[in-house]
């Protein structure tokens, strides 16, 4: 039985529905649902067709592919509140130095669906610690 339910709207009839390659991975692949471009040294939103309806309690996080990244292509991570029903977009930053061809079906970004804990935030003072941050561990 699932832990929750994520209803996905096409806002474009071309768009494709998230989907894992397999069951067991932690996320769902993102698709392009048309033909676009990227410019070399450019930030795009790029729009993906659908709307999400997410369980309260719940959030999806926007997070980039390795395989595009290993080419200059980034994606912001982001996060989508519960409360978020408009398209779906990945904000993508292009530095491979030479356009990129986004083709209708393409995988953009993938999606991972994570609980939002309650959680009290409390003034006080804070203990210090011995770390110190920033590669304090080493490298």
């Amino acid at each position: 039985m699932p832990d929750t339910r994520l209803v996905v709207q096409r806002l474009q009839p071309d768009a494709l529905l998230p989907r894992k390659a397999n069951p067991s991975d932690a996320c769902f692949d993102l698709f392009a649902p048309a033909a676009s471009r990227v410019a070399a040294g450019h930030r795009v939103a790029v729009g993906l067709g659908i709307a999400l309806e997410i369980e309260e309690g719940w959030e999806a996080q926007i997070r980039g592919r390795s395989g595009l990244a290993r080419r200059g292509i980034e994606v912001h991570f982001g996060t989508i509140d519960h409360l978020y029903r408009l398209e779906v977009k990945v904000l993508v930053h292009n530095g491979s130095g030479q356009d990129w061809e986004i083709e209708a079906g393409d995988r953009v970004a993938q999606l991972k669906l994570e609980r939002v804990w309650e959680v009290e935030v409390v003034e006080a003072e804070v203990t210090p610690s011995r770390r110190g941050g920033l590669g304090s561990t080493g490298r």
